[in-house]
């Protein structure tokens, strides 16, 4: 059995994160519901990038992966009444809060995954000609890594640990 983080485990860039404005405390009273509400999204969303790549669309597919991806990050934020601020680098402080508290109980979530995942939904989203072009492989790992990330995060918010969402 992968090992759980313990409440200190990424504490202080959850401290430095809510310090710099980049994370907010929101009302924790709903935040299993709504964090069910998000992976229920994720698992959509999935779907999307399944079709998207049967259709030859690894752009999209990609895309589409790489947001269930962070919609599982981010569900785990609002599982402890937490969500970044939004505004340009959004994504990075999710990467960052949710790397440092979760990777070591769901090891996709590790930082070099996920700057991977974001930096090239980067790249199919906001066409660069000097970007590597996205392969039907690279859609296909991005959809494997994803659907194992949504499904951990799904079962590790199922079993709601108290050390994690006290």
């Amino acid at each position: 059995m992968t090992s759980m983080a313990t409440p200190t485990e990424g504490r202080n860039t959850i401290d430095y994160l809510l310090g710099r404005g980049r994370l907010e405390r929101i009302d924790g009273s709903t935040a299993g519901e709504s964090s069910a509400t998000i992976i229920g999204r994720a698992t959509r969303r999935l779907l999307t990038a399944d079709g998207g790549l049967a259709a030859g669309d690894v752009e999209g597919a990609f895309a589409a992966a790489y947001d269930a991806y962070r919609m599982a990050a981010e569900a785990l934020l609002i599982r402890q009444g937490l969500r970044a601020t939004g505004g340009e680098g959004s994504h990075v402080t999710v990467e960052d809060a949710i790397s440092g508290q979760f990777a070591k109980a769901i090891p996709g979530l590790a930082k070099p995954t996920f700057e991977r995942l974001r930096r090239t939904r980067h790249a199919a989203q906001y066409f660069d000609p000097s970007s590597a072009e996205i392969s039907r492989d690279d859609a296909a790992w991005a959809l494997k890594t994803s659907r194992t990330v949504v499904e951990e995060v799904e079962r590790l918010l199922r079993t709601d640990p108290p050390e994690l969402f006290a």
